[in-house]
């Protein structure tokens, strides 16, 4: 990867539905040497998908949380369960096996407390292998961004 990628990386980032020769414009190379550099990166995995950003709060999704979670047992095998169940949840945008005091880190997103209630009734109770969770409540969002680093190249 050289300059000419980070700023085809860049560019997509913030607009991925810019035309090839808008692109290639605006890096400084001819549109069928971006075309081929935007699929080597989409087909190298730098570009590991494409979408749209929806506004949460137009689609009635206004309860946003963090929930920390610890399991019981931590076997390889009970890990990979919960792990495999929690994919599953679609409030649930991100989750991430962390180290320290509890095990994983979720970002769910549900419409009101009622449906965060019922999303914790059912899927972090004790069959899931869940010792004990805590929910940490959004007040307010000072930034939210999908762009990667990339200054650094």
């Amino acid at each position: 990867m050289d300059d000419v990628d980070y700023a085809l990386l860049r560019l997509l980032q913030d607009n991925n539905q810019q035309t090839v020769r808008e692109l290639a414009e605006q890096v400084g190379v001819s549109a069928p040497t971006c075309l081929r550099r935007v699929r080597a990166l989409r087909k190298s995995g730098v570009i590991r998908h494409d979408a749209s950003l929806l506004d949460p709060a137009k689609l009635g999704l206004g309860l946003h949380c963090y929930v920390e979670i610890a399991l019981h047992l931590h076997s390889a095998m009970a890990v990979q369960t919960f792990a495999r169940h929690i994919k599953q949840v679609r409030e649930v945008l991100h989750c991430s096996e962390i180290a320290g005091s509890t095990d994983f880190l979720l970002h769910v997103i549900v419409r009101d407390m009622a449906a965060f209630s019922n999303l914790a009734l059912t899927h972090l109770g004790v069959a899931n292998n869940v010792k004990n969770y805590r929910s940490m409540f959004v007040i307010r969002e000072h930034k939210d961004d999908h762009r990667l680093p990339l200054e650094f190249s």
